[in-house]
């Protein structure tokens, strides 16, 4: 059995070993494991007895030095356990990201710039960004959802509002049914419109206090990110104009158009 496929469960690289020749042999005595393993005997005994600590293996009724096969649907279980942790850990960094980059910027004026490509990892910089629970201002194409996919934009859209953060979005009015405010309320949207033909570009701004995140939406996703609140506060300070001159137009009371 491969034990790299193992590793991804969370399981160590030496617990995968022993757990992957458990479920070739169906039971195993840990001075035969030892000798298979290249470990010693105190270290196999140790092995096994955490991998009976996570379910995964039980010592033989009447034999206790026999260590058995538990059903491999405890497998679950241990993935569920290191989720949960990873998710702990997440909040964790989250609830003390802010105070961190606040103090690491005292020392330093030197951006951070980070790019990726491809679907998976643009989602996860749009996740970072909000991650950070700073509102959110951004400047949306209609080129999102055609390249990305309905619902892992309406995630995207929605996750900042779990975290108590509110979102102001420029939007193109693209006129294609009623608007759903109940919705941009739900999700602590603030909207401003203009006209389809004045911003199609495949583009999206998003900056937060902290963060500018620039996504091309070519034959595949782009995503640029710029940390460093001097560069945000500047971009921040555009979309307001713009938020402004936009609201100034005598056509804005016509948008959306329905």
């Amino acid at each position: 059995m491969e034990t790299t496929k193992l590793l991804a469960t969370g399981l160590t690289k030496n617990q995968a070993e022993a757990y992957a020749l458990l479920v070739e042999q169906g039971e195993i005595s840990p001075p035969l494991a030892a000798a298979v393993l290249h470990l010693s005997r105190t270290n196999t005994y140790k092995l096994f007895d955490k991998l009976v600590e996570l379910g995964l293996a039980f010592k033989k009724s009447g034999n206790k030095s026999i260590y058995q096969l538990s059903n491999p649907i405890a497998l679950t279980a241990l993935a569920a356990k290191v989720r949960e942790e990873a998710t702990v850990k997440e909040e964790a960094i989250n609830n003390i990201m802010k105070t961190l980059l606040a103090k690491y910027y005292k020392h330093t004026e030197q951006p951070s710039i980070a790019v990726v490509s491809g679907k998976h990892d643009v989602a996860d910089v749009f996740r970072n960004q909000i991650n950070l629970n700073e509102d959110i201002y951004f400047i949306r194409t209609p080129a999102d959802i055609p390249l990305m996919g309905f619902e892992t934009m309406h995630e995207i859209r929605i996750s900042p509002s779990r975290l108590g953060s509110n979102r102001y979005g420029i939007l193109p009015d693209e006129g294609k049914g009623p608007i759903n405010y109940k919705s941009h309320e739900r999700s602590n949207l603030t909207t401003t419109w203009m006209k389809y033909e004045d911003y199609n570009s495949p583009v999206e701004w998003s900056v937060t206090e902290s963060s500018l995140l620039i996504i091309l939406y070519g034959v595949e996703p782009h995503a640029i990110t710029i940390t460093n609140p001097v560069v945000a506060g500047a971009f921040l300070q555009l979309w307001h104009l713009l938020d402004n001159c936009l609201k100034a137009m005598p056509y804005y009371k016509s948008l959306p158009h329905k």
